[in-house]
């Protein structure tokens, strides 16, 4: 990993004699991978009977130096001096770093009341571009593209029927207040002109992002404390992870055919297409705007950051900042605890990045779709901060009310409406019966379930039966599950389901968008399966 982070920065890690180079030695390391995967297998085996965990290991990319920080966030920010913009922005020492960006604190420039006041009047506005329909393409796929979720693209479309929408059709979508878009529209603050130095107060500010911070700033748009995060692109990150995940996905299916029985090339697919939107940072900001919003109900117990409007470009995000303890470090904080009190902080922490995960999933359909641990941070009262939107989803009204089937389907323990859940959903397996699709619906869906559909070829949970086809829009939901199926075996949890945290939230959403659920024959056909003891008049 960490060769791989060194060929991310350098000017030199694209090219043909290069991208050779880099794809013999993926296959070079995939091919030991596999060979140690085969042997590993039977020793994971015996260290799990032995009552062992396998270690848990994170690679950490080396950062780009200060001086490569600097002048790529003075290049993205337009200026000569980040003075103009940060109090002071802590170059050394990144918060955090991966294969895509680095992350820096920083505090925005200070600027007296006075001068915020003439501001105040100067502010931009959040304004619309247009976006043309492609071929094939439906409303959801523009969502999904510009990081919105349905409902704000229906409000700023008010009339339009959404669910046909067509080729060559013009839909409106709101614009980013990001710093390209605010330049354009001549948002600056210069010296002042002749008329305005007789006595009137005048503002030397400067243009482009010095400008932009001022006004976020009288805007009310801005951290109070000024407080903020950093996220920097790396050069040349686009082509090498494109490059790689090329050969994941040749590598994905010589493994689906032989060893996983699962559609492991419609999962790399999918990957490739949310990854490759992952370099676009101004729809990032957009997907975390948004589902701040939607969670400010529940900021108490989740909390979202906020973009400063027109401190973001394609490569650069200025974001507020969350304090508060990494997830992968929180258990170290606890120490010294009673093992009771231990137990309950952990099962809060974890209920509530479940719950953060169901209220995003049912309530807007748009999602966080990297919940690693490393993306968590554990706050003050238990209160969860979620990071990184780079990879994130919007799911369709039909996938939205078909999921929601199948986990009331699943909270209920129905095996037929579970096995009718998964083929609603397009998931297609080989011959079977409804115990072993009921078990390997739990496997992928739920925290609590017993089979593991990548576990290896000598454990009892290993899923038999091939699934030959994967709905690419279920992948990154099945993943949100596997990872907190990972979490809670890591906190030593075990009897945790997110399936029935999120059966609300479910028939939430299938009394929105399903008009059946909520009929009188919903409702008479929900009373007849009811014990007659429940029924008023026939107990």
């Amino acid at each position: 990993m960490s060769g791989e982070g060194r060929e991310l920065k350098g000017a030199e890690a694209t090219g043909p004699i290069q991208n050779v180079l880099r794809t013999m030695d993926f296959w070079r390391r995939a091919t030991g991978i596999y060979a140690s995967y085969k042997g590993a297998q039977t020793r994971d085996w015996m260290m799990r009977q032995q009552g062992k965990d396998r270690a848990t290991i994170e690679a950490e990319v080396p950062p780009m130096s200060p001086k490569q920080a600097r002048e790529s966030i003075q290049r993205e920010l337009g200026v000569d001096d980040l003075g103009e913009v940060f109090e002071w922005i802590d170059l050394e020492k990144p918060l955090g770093s991966a294969s895509v960006s680095q992350v820096h604190k920083a505090q925005l420039k200070r600027f007296p009341k006075s001068e915020l006041k003439l501001v105040a009047k100067k502010r931009g506005h959040l304004q619309h571009t247009e976006h043309e329909v492609q071929e094939g393409d439906g409303a959801w796929d523009v969502c999904n593209m510009h990081g919105i979720s349905m409902a704000e693209l229906q409000k700023w479309n008010k009339g339009l029927n959404l669910t046909k929408v067509h080729e060559g059709q013009l839909l409106k979508v709101p614009r980013l207040a990001s710093l390209n878009f605010l330049n354009s529209n001549g948002l600056k603050m210069k010296s002042p002109s002749p008329s305005d130095r007789k006595g009137k107060k005048s503002l030397v500010i400067g243009e482009g992002a010095a400008a932009a911070v001022i006004n976020a700033i009288a805007a009310g748009e801005a951290p109070a404390d000024g407080m903020v995060a950093v996220k920097i692109q790396y050069p040349n990150a686009l082509p090498v992870m494109g490059l790689d995940l090329g050969n994941l996905r040749a590598l994905g299916f010589y493994i689906g055919k032989t060893e996983l029985k699962f559609d492991l090339v419609s999962a790399v697919d999918e990957l490739d297409k949310q990854i490759r939107l992952e370099f676009d940072f101004i729809r990032e900001a957009r997907v975390m705007d948004s589902i701040a919003s939607h969670l400010s109900g529940v900021a108490k117990r989740i909390s979202v950051p906020r973009s400063v409007p027109g401190l973001v470009t394609p490569r650069l995000l200025v974001m507020s900042l969350l304090d508060g303890v990494p997830l992968t470090e929180a258990g170290r904080s606890m120490e010294g605890l009673s093992e009771r009190t231990q137990k309950m902080g952990k099962r809060r922490i974890l209920k509530r990045i479940s719950e953060a995960y169901g209220r995003m999933i049912f309530g807007e359909g748009l999602f966080q779709a990297d919940g690693h641990p490393g993306n968590i941070l554990v706050r003050n009262g238990g209160n969860i901060g979620l990071l990184d939107y780079g990879q994130s989803k919007q799911l369709s009204d039909h996938h939205r009310v078909t999921y929601a089937k199948l986990v009331l389907a699943l909270n209920k323990g129905d095996r037929a409406a579970i096995a009718k859940g998964l083929a609603d959903l397009g998931v297609e397996t080989g011959p079977t019966d409804l115990k072993t699709l009921a078990d390997m619906s739990y496997s992928m869906f739920d925290t609590v379930g017993k089979l593991d559909p990548f576990g290896n070829e000598n454990s009892d949970s290993k899923v038999t039966v091939a699934i030959t086809n994967f709905p690419p829009d279920m992948f990154f939901i099945m993943r949100v599950v596997q990872l907190l199926r990972g979490m809670s075996s890591g906190m030593d949890i075990y009897n945790f389901s997110c399936v029935d945290q999120w059966a609300p939230f479910a028939r939430d959403t299938m009394k929105k968008l399903d008009p059946s659920y909520n009929s009188g024959g919903g409702i008479l056909k929900r009373l007849i399966c009811l014990p007659l003891s429940l029924v008023p008049g026939l107990a």
